[in-house]
This record gives C-alpha cells, sequence and structure tokens, in this order.
C-alpha cells in the first residue's frame, strides 16, 4: 500500500544541493539530516528519508524496505501506490542473492541494455505504471545480509542520476547508514527489555505467611 506523504505528483526539483569540502550545506538538506540522525522509529525514519531524499534530489517515486527482524515480514512503504513484491522481484532478487558488494545500484545495469529493460516484466510492472524511466537503489547489508533498501525513481524528463547527484547519492549512504544501525540497536534494547519483562511476569508471586492473632 502507498504512502502518499508526499503527494500525487513528483516531488518538487532541489534548487541545487551545494559542497564545500565534500559536505552538503544546502540549509534544508542538513534539517532533514538532523531529522533522520534523531530517528527513534522506522516510522520516524521513512518520513525524515522521504523529505531529505525530496529536498536533495528530483524524483518521481521513492520506496523503501527494511528487514529489521530476519523472522517478521519486511516493512515496506513507499511515495505512491506500488505492486507488492517490487524489492524480491528479478532481476533485483537474484541480485542481492549473489551478495553484490555495490553499495549504490542503477536498476537499468541489471539489464544488459535500455530494449532489455523496456520489454522487461519489471519495468512493465513496477516502473512504467508510474512513467517512470529510471531507477536507483542504495543497499545496506549487514554481515552479507541484505537489511534495507532505499530506491528512487525518476521519470524520462529527470532523466537519469548526473555525476553530482551520484557524488550526492555517496555523501547520503553513510548518513542512511549510520541512521540504520542506530534503529537496530535500539530495536536490540526494546527486544531485550521485553524478554526481561516477560520473565519477570512469569515468575511466581512471593508468598507471605504471617501469624494470625
Amino acid at each position: 500500500m502507498g504512502d502518499r506523504a508526499t503527494g500525487d505528483q513528483e516531488m518538487r526539483p532541489n534548487k541545487g544541493v551545494s559542497f564545500r569540502r565534500g559536505s552538503m550545506v544546502d540549509p534544508a538538506v542538513e534539517k532533514y539530516l538532523l531529522n533522520l540522525q534523531r530517528a527513534m522509529n522506522v516510522d520516524a525514519f521513512w518520513k525524515a528519508a522521504q523529505q531529505l531524499l525530496a529536498a536533495a534530489i528530483p524524483n518521481r517515486v521513492i520506496g523503501f524496505t527494511l528487514q529489521h527482524n530476519p523472522i517478521l515480514p519486511p516493512f515496506a512503504r513507499w511515495t505512491q501506490p506500488m505492486p507488492d513484491g517490487f524489492f524480491a522481484a528479478e532481476p533485483l532478487k537474484s541480485y542481492n542473492a549473489a551478495q553484490a558488494r555495490e553499495k549504490i545500484l542503477r536498476l537499468a545495469n541489471l539489464f544488459s541494455n535500455r530494449r532489455s529493460l523496456i520489454k522487461s516484466r519489471f519495468y512493465r510492472r513496477y516502473m512504467a505504471p508510474q512513467k517512470c524511466a529510471q531507477a536507483v537503489c542504495l543497499l545496506f547489508r549487514e554481515r552479507q545480509r541484505l537489511i534495507c533498501a532505499i530506491v528512487i525513481m525518476r521519470t524520462a524528463t529527470q532523466g537519469d542520476l548526473s555525476s553530482v547527484e551520484m557524488k550526492l547519492f555517496q555523501q547520503l549512504y553513510p548518513q542512511f547508514l549510520t541512521a540504520l544501525r542506530r534503529l537496530r540497536s535500539l530495536g536490540r534494547e526494546r527486544a531485550v527489555r521485553m524478554d526481561i519483562e516477560e520473565c519477570l511476569r512469569q515468575l511466581p508471586l512471593p508468598t507471605c505467611s504471617c501469624a494470625g492473632t
């Protein structure tokens, strides 16, 4: 089910992100970076990620999946309605299963050429209905296992990512990774606390023997 927090129209194009000594100085970007690092749960992370990417890079659709617990189904959100199964669809599924080391992936690179992409079921099911021609994924792994992916899809007018935008993605990647690690650490702390509380609830209540008078 799609998350329409960003509206049905394309996200507004940014006026350009400036760089100084390799760091972002655009006030809007810095504001949302702070929100990202302050996120205490997955919903707050997702909201901050949407705002950050909308402010930094022109796009049509943003998607996000998080496998924060290997037992539970992945958490997935989209800024537009999207059919289920995007992150488990071929050829992205095989690419992730191969434990490739690439952190920032242009999805077009998974196909031999542009024509092959357009003819693929992947394109017809997920990209064409959104009028998107390009897509790039940020892939986050822990011990060779994919734990999170963020995808940004763009229209033909917005075009492929420029070298400046790719540089920006490279700068954003460690920011997302730091926030994700913090979320996972908080999640582990909550899980331990819940286990302790459950154990305490199962302990027999102390009894008190009082001599009657």
